[in-house]
């Protein structure tokens, strides 16, 4: 099954008829997890931040089932194998390689990596890349606008030993992203354009993030062309809005065309095994 025969976002985000066969499943569904499955600790997770959360994505990448019994850890397990879960540390560890070889590269040339991410959730990926460089070969500026998310962030940092500057900020504002200073070479967005339905929003965003990174430097961001799991998420779990997580599929293309209008070029992409996650990597 490919995006083109998946239900669409406004199909999915119409409630079912109450009769209908899928309806009742899928509220049978809803009531296991709300009950037997919060003896898993992700799906206790996911109920309370929302399933996409930067917390819940934390968790997902640590990749360690656990719960109350035994039997909480097998659920755990089974929820965290699911395919989209798997397709997102894959999409994780593309991203480090990726982010990685940006600043190497960038050390090589004797140049200092100004790193933004607008949006880094948890900040493992980020945190965990920087491990493997010192001396002043990275400054970064981790940002999230979910207070949790900075704290989580924050923890691991002080648990790594990484340093950099973690703060709250809306990736969106302009009068936040104005305040960045040095003006980054490296800009990252990973996981944000996924979860938000508003295209026009996504579209002007790749026209802010040309604006703030410095001529020559480079744009990472991730993309999510499919998911097999589609309606089962938007009829069965929450986003961190608490309401249905509804996600709005979009081609490479649209994407790309996008960030080209904005001014981007020399886009190179990667995928996951399953093709439901991307890695994109392009230039100012």
């Amino acid at each position: 099954m490919n995006s083109q025969t998946l239900p669409s976002y406004d199909s999915l985000s119409r409630p079912l008829p109450i009769w209908h066969p899928k309806a009742i499943y899928y509220s049978l569904v809803r009531l296991l997890f709300q009950t037997i499955g919060q003896i898993s600790d992700g799906i206790r997770l996911g109920l309370k931040y929302g399933f996409d959360s930067g917390v819940m994505l934390e968790y997902v990448y640590r990749n360690r089932p656990s719960g109350i019994t035994w039997f909480g850890k097998i659920i755990d397990r089974v929820y965290l194998d699911s395919q989209g879960w798997q397709g997102i540390r894959q999409r994780g560890e593309i991203l480090k390689s990726v982010l990685r070889q940006v600043i190497q590269d960038n050390f090589e040339q004797g140049v200092t990596t100004n790193l933004l991410d607008v949006a880094c959730g948890g900040g493992r990926y980020d945190l965990e890349v920087l491990l493997d460089f010192s001396g002043g070969a990275v400054n970064a500026l981790l940002r999230d606008y979910k207070a949790e998310n900075v704290q989580k962030a924050q923890e691991l940092a002080l648990h790594l030993g990484v340093s950099a500057t973690i703060e709250q900020a809306d990736a969106f504002n302009d009068d936040d992203l104005n305040r960045v200073l040095p003006p980054p070479n490296l800009i990252v967005v990973s996981g944000l354009h996924e979860i938000l339905p508003d295209n026009e929003l996504i579209r002007q965003h790749f026209q802010q993030l040309y604006r703030l990174l410095e001529p020559g430097g480079t744009l990472i961001f991730t993309i999510q062309p499919y998911h097999p799991q589609l309606e089962f998420i938007a009829r069965v779990l929450n986003s961190h809005t608490g309401k249905p997580w509804v996600m709005r599929l979009r081609p490479l293309e649209l994407t790309e065309a996008w960030a080209t209008d904005a001014g981007f070029q020399d886009f190179q992409v990667q995928m996951d095994n399953f093709n439901i996650f991307g890695v994109v990597k392009a230039r100012k």
